[in-house]
Order: C-alpha cells, then structure tokens, then sequence
C-alpha cells in the first residue's frame, strides 16, 4: 500500500510539472499570424505569395514557386528550399523575378498589418487577397 501512495505521488508530481511547463512552450512560441494568407506584390501585382503550414508558395512573372517558411520572432521570417519552374519569358519579366527571388532569399524581417492586410518582407510590399 505504501508503494502504491508513493507512485501515485511520483505520477501526480510529473503531472504538475507537465502542467506548468507545456503552458510555457504554447505561449513562448511565436504566432503564426501569414498562415493561410495569400498576398500579391505592389510592385508587380501579378506576383502572388501564399502561406500554409510552413509552406510557401506562389507565382512570380512567369514561374510558380515553393518552399517553406519559418516565424523566428515576433519580425523575423526566414524562407527556404525555394523550388520553381523555369518557363521562358520576356527579359523584363526574368528581371522582375530575379529581383523578386532575391528579395526572397535575402529576407530576414517582415511585419504585417492585419488591419490594413499590408505585408512586407523586407523592403518588398504585398497587399493581402481577400
């Protein structure tokens, strides 16, 4: 009988620190605020730019696009193993995608305002599709 009391103390006292703790986790994680939003570029409003699930994706001037995405912090984003298609275009259109991957690639901030539905990446500004 003493054993028994024991362990269910034992359990009980895992129980309660399990209680505290994943509390903590949940909360010191930073939210997702992009998933399930799509948003086209100002620059070139043909460029669409979706989050799902770690995911992103889009369509650039003449490509479509994918890779993943992360929320470091509260601004901080960091977006990788972008893959795309390579179909032919004008020269100003891979000039506008160049730019764009770049842009892309060399992020390290991003806000967004779900009042205005105003997401930058970057310098790079993107209106959110309704």
């Amino acid at each position: 009988m003493q054993r028994f009391k024991g362990d269910i103390m034992k359990y009980f006292k895992l129980l309660l620190i399990a209680l505290m703790i994943v509390p903590t986790i949940a909360f010191a994680a930073p939210k997702d605020v992009l998933n399930g939003k799509e948003f086209t570029a100002e620059k070139y409003p043909s460029i669409l730019i979706g989050f799902r699930n770690g995911g992103v994706y889009g369509y650039a001037l003449r490509n479509t696009y994918m890779g993943t995405y992360e929320i470091k912090d509260a601004n901080k984003i960091r977006l990788s193993y972008m893959a795309y298609t390579k179909m032919e275009g004008t020269q100003e259109q891979e000039d506008g995608e160049y730019e764009y991957f770049n842009y892309l690639r060399e992020a390290k901030t991003y806000s967004y305002d779900s009042k205005t539905g105003v997401l930058l990446i970057g310098d790079m500004k993107f209106k959110e599709r309704k």
